[in-house]
Order: C-alpha cells, then structure tokens, then sequence
C-alpha cells in the first residue's frame, strides 16, 4: 500500500492542478460567450479524447511498463496546456485554440488511467481492493474538493493564465511520485515492469473480456447510465451557480460541496468488507435522491448542499464498480479492460457534455420563461431566471440514477 499512496500522491497533485484549470476555463467561458453550451464544448474536449483513445491506452499499458505510461503521459500533457496560455492571452479568448489544447493535453493523458487502475492490481493483495479503490477517489476528488475554492481565491489575482501554469507545474510533482515507484520496482523485481499480453493483445481483447461475461455486460451498461447523469451534474453546476453567487464564492460552494468525496472515500475505507453490489447500489441511490434535490430548494447553500451529498456517494458506487471488475478479470488483461470499460461507459459524459448545454440554452430555460409552458407549472416547483433550467435538468438526471440504482439492486446476482 505504501508505493500505491504514492502514486495516489501523484494523482491528486494532478487532479488538483487540472480542477485549477477546468475552474478558470468555465469562468472564462461564462464571461466571454455567455452560455452554458460554451462551457460544455470546453469540457467535452477535455475529456472526449481520454474516453476515445481510453482502448489503445490499456494495450500499451498491459503491453509495456504502466508506470512508464503514466510519465509519457502526465509530461505530454503539458504541451496542451501551453496552448491554451496562448489562447488566453488575447482579450477575447478563442473557443477553438482553447479546444484544441484541451485535445492536446487529454490525448497524452489519456496514457495515465487504465495504467494508474492496472497499477494497483500490481501492487495490492485483493482484500486491500476497496481501500486502494477508496484512495483513488480521494485522488480524483482535488478537482472538485480543492481546486474550486483555490481557483476562486487565486483567479482575482493571477487571472486563468495563471492557474494554467500551476497545473503545468503539478505535472512535474506526478511524474517524480511516479518515477519513484517505477524505480524501486525495478530494483526490487524487474519482472513487475511490464505485463506479458500473450496470444490476445489486439484493441478488441478488452471488449471480449466483457462480452464474454453476462455480469460485466450489465454492469457496463447501468454504470454508462450513471455517467450520463453524473456528467450533467459536472457540466451545469457553475451555470446554477453563477448567477446567484461571486466567481470567488461559486469556488467556495464547490469545495463545500466536494467535501463530501472525503466522507464517502473515509466510508469506502472504513467499509473494506462491504459486498460490492452494496456499495454500488447504495452510492447510486444516494446521488439519484441528491440531484433530484437540487432544483427543489432556493439559494446556493442548497445547491452546495445537495452537491455535498452527491458527491458523498459516489465513491460508494465507483469503488464497488471497481472491485466487482477486479475480482473477474485477470490481470494480465486488467489494464485493456479498463481501457475498454472507460470507452464504453464514459460515453455517457461524451453525450452528457455537449447535449446539457444545448437542453438548458434552447429548452429547459426558454421554457420557463414568462408566458411558456413549464412557466406556471414546473416553474411554481423550480424557479425561474437564470440557472433553474440547469437546475431542472440537474433533477431530471437524478430520477435516472435512482433507477439505475433500483435496476442494480434488482439484477445484483448477476453482477456477483
């Protein structure tokens, strides 16, 4: 456990360092064109090419040394982002430039996460699954937990070019906490620095491994699910905020908020020994229940309040995800299953990013509008103004993971 903390280290110095830059992007956006679909384009190409390109990462990965993937990638990176400085030094920032660094940046990163996952089947005995899964969401969650109310402090003073430079430097502190692993494997047991991959090494291993497993198909399927809500979430949770709330104190609800990782990672932890489909099943309701919250109540406190609980269940449901995907592949096969799960089931945020805005800009919100038709009805319920058709969206999304969560309790020997 002790080289995974490392690189669990690495991870949230550069979670941290990329929530920095997503915050001062979303603002700058906002400012700039006004609408949530331009924050969403943003997001999108972000994160489209880590999902795309997620297959090819896991054959490299279980092909060569997954800690060298995790460096090639987390350096790579870092050409992106100096792409999107250039972007931003003019007055009104391009959305294009700022894309394309975006695609950049995420094309190298996405080397780093089926090599991180594969990593800590490398290193930890099976009953240390849950904790070590536990420990990656606690990683993960510095761009929500952290960065927020960081970028909001530091955004006055440094402007976005700024934090685009501190996540360059985060880079540089991951890929040291990863060479230092890298290191003492070598020198204690080189044969840990890559997995043989045998006869079935071709994009589509990752994919057999699934089909050919009735369980793993279901639970691809409802996981794709989840991400298509969660995704919403993630894309409309400043455009609620905004208009209620200073840049500063829209970063100070979101670290409210995100908060709630660190109860539900200490939970996962604490909980080592919980049956999987338990934790998947219980973290999916929760977060269902909490966004369907979300447009019911005034004010930003009870949106940060709502993100609070949403964010505490979600390590319950990702970590019994990824020890229910653990405990049945093999792992010589870990690294191109993991790769091919991330297709598949974050094809949710691909459909999430760029249709949320869209649903909120030319649906929802016009909808609510004076004189329309949800104006008097829903509206009554919601709200009206800037923000509650993103709101409105938000709980619509959170009936979908209560019934995701419903469909996982009913089909749970399946999954098992």
């Amino acid at each position: 456990m002790r080289r995974v903390g490392l690189l669990v280290l690495g991870s949230f110095i550069n979670s941290l360092g990329t929530g920095l830059t997503a915050f001062g992007l979303a603002i700058v956006m906002l400012r700039t064109y006004g609408t949530a679909s331009s924050v969403s384009v943003v997001q999108m190409s972000s994160f489209a090419p880590i999902v795309l390109l997620a297959p090819l990462a896991g054959i490299l990965a279980d092909r060569y040394d997954r800690r060298l993937m995790m460096i090639i990638g987390d350096t790579g990176s870092v050409l992106g982002l100096g792409i999107i400085l250039i972007a931003l030094y003019s007055p009104r920032p391009s959305l294009a430039w700022v894309c394309a660094g975006a695609v950049v940046s995420s094309c190298l990163a996405a080397l780093t996460e089926p090599a991180l996952k594969a990593s800590v089947t490398d290193l930890v005995t099976e009953e240390d699954y849950v904790r070590a899964s536990g420990l990656l969401q606690l990683a993960s969650a510095a761009k929500y937990l952290l960065a927020p109310a960081a970028a909001g402090f530091l955004m006055p003073i440094i402007s976005a070019r700024g934090l685009v430079l501190l996540d360059a430097s985060t880079c540089i502190v991951t890929v040291l906490c990863t060479i230092t692993v890298r290191r003492a494997l070598t020198a204690e047991a080189p044969q840990h620095t890559a997995v043989q991959l045998g006869d079935d090494h071709d994009v589509m291993a990752g994919w057999r491994t699934i089909m050919s497993s009735p369980g793993l198909r279901t639970l691809v399927t409802l996981m794709t699910l989840a991400t298509l809500a969660i995704g919403v979430m993630q894309v409309l949770i400043k455009p609620i905020l905004l208009p209620i709330a200073s840049t500063s104190m829209v970063g100070v609800f979101e670290t409210v908020a995100a908060t709630g990782l660190l109860v539900g990672a200490a939970l996962v932890t604490v909980r080592k020994n919980a049956q999987p489909t338990t934790l998947l099943a219980a973290g999916l309701a929760g977060t269902g229940a909490a966004m369907v919250l979300v447009p019911l109540g005034p004010g930003a406190w009870w949106v940060s309040a709502c993100g609070f609980l949403t964010f505490a269940s979600l390590p319950l449901s990702q970590a019994g995800a990824e020890v229910l995907v653990r405990t049945r592949v093999d792992n010589a096969r870990q690294a191109r299953t993991w790769g091919t799960i991330s297709l598949v089931t974050q094809m949710g945020y691909l459909v999430a990013y760029p249709c949320s805005g869209v649903l909120v800009d030319r649906v929802l919100q016009p909808l609510l509008e004076p004189g329309q038709m949800l104006y008097t009805s829903i509206g009554a319920v919601v709200g009206t103004g800037a923000g509650r058709g993103a709101a409105l969206l938000v709980g619509l999304m959170g009936v979908v993971m209560a019934l995701v969560a419903l469909s996982v309790h009913v089909r749970r020997h399946r999954l098992t």
